[in-house]
């Protein structure tokens, strides 16, 4: 299986998993070899098309999530911390019409200035923040993910700026999740094969 790099001016990588800033408080994929964001070629030639269209608005498109092997999302999966342990999806099955991460057509992304200042969004990427497995109102925090919430207790800006991403994302064809305003992926995408380990793949 190909996958592709990607680290343009305009699209870089800054996978969350490979530092100690997610929800694991640990570095979950630097022991199995990924360090980058790497795409299916598919997803690649749409991405690579907001190149010219960042470069007008004067943004970034910062990746922090994409390709995550199989074995990797088993990983994540078993060492799940009890508080955690609801939101981290089990290893898909090949025919499951689910976990498009491992299958490579996925990411995770989120939108800030050329100098790297993240745009304001109704919550922080992966809405992560550091303590929240202690806060009681985290569920109700979660419900500002969803792409529908317009809540007073989401500021115009944030709106304006989820908006903005997503319109760039349906422009290339990619569809949203409709509880993570950060994720979008290729259509069809539990078509797409899975990938058990980066060893499977050669990287372009």
């Amino acid at each position: 299986m190909i996958l592709k790099r990607i680290q343009t001016p305009h699209i870089v990588s800054n996978l969350f998993y490979t530092t100690t800033h997610n929800a694991f408080y640990k570095d979950m994929y630097s022991d199995f070899g990924l360090k980058e964001a790497l795409v299916h070629p598919e997803l690649y030639e749409k991405l690579i098309k907001l190149e010219p269209k960042l470069k007008e608005l004067g943004l970034k498109l910062v990746i922090y999530d994409a390709f995550r092997p199989l074995e990797v999302q088993k990983f994540m999966f078993e060492t799940a911390p009890s508080y955690l342990k609801p939101y981290i999806a089990p290893p898909p099955e090949e025919t499951s019409r689910r976990g498009f991460h491992p299958r490579g057509v996925a990411i995770d992304c989120y939108l800030t200035d050329m100098n790297g200042n993240e745009l304001e969004f109704p919550t922080k990427p992966d809405a992560f923040y550091v303590g929240y497995e202690k806060d009681p109102n985290f569920q109700n925090y979660l419900k500002k993910c969803h792409r529908d919430y317009k809540g007073e207790d989401v500021s115009s800006e944030a709106l304006k700026n989820k908006e903005l991403l997503e319109n760039l994302m349906l422009e290339i064809d990619l569809e949203p999740l409709p509880h993570e305003w950060w994720h979008f992926n290729l259509k069809e995408a539990w078509t797409y094969p899975l990938i058990r380990s980066l060893k499977n793949v050669t990287i372009e």
